[in-house]
């Protein structure tokens, strides 16, 4: 990101980071990406840049909101592996292309949090432990 927005000549004004946060917190629970909004809301900043869409937002209806919230308030959207996402205006294909990218990132959100409980379930069954640590005061002994 730092060297992304080097290069292009933009200054990095805050650097907002999700530290592990899982991947079934919906997008408007997050609240780095809503404070990015608010200071381009503010005028603190002229914009954002994610890494790419689908760290913006994985479920399409949150991209679109985000996006929406940043154009509203004369901000720019970028993405260091595209460049510049445009505001919706009279080309409907960048609008379709933009919204299919979030509708495979949020697909592929729901097959990893789909697999993770087939998983853990296929674990419980076979009577061992399926949810990480266990629980305060227990200790895992031989993967159950």
């Amino acid at each position: 990101m730092r060297r992304w927005i080097r290069e292009r000549g933009h200054r990095l004004a805050h650097l907002f980071v999700e530290k592990a946060q899982s991947g079934t917190i919906a997008g408007d629970e997050r609240p780095e990406p809503a404070t990015a909004l608010l200071w381009v809301e503010e005028k603190k900043v002229q914009g954002i840049v994610a890494p790419n869409l689908d760290r913006l937002a994985r479920e399409l209806v949150v991209q679109e909101a985000a996006l929406a919230q940043c154009w509203k308030h004369g901000g720019r959207a970028f993405l260091a592996d595209q460049g510049e996402i445009l505001p919706d205006d009279e080309d409907p294909m960048r609008t379709a292309m933009r919204q299919m990218m979030g509708v495979f990132a949020q697909l592929d959100r729901g097959m990893t949090v789909a697999k993770l409980r087939r998983g853990r379930r296929i674990k419980g069954e076979k009577g061992q432990y399926a949810y990480g640590a266990p629980p305060y005061g227990w200790q895992a002994h031989k993967k159950s």
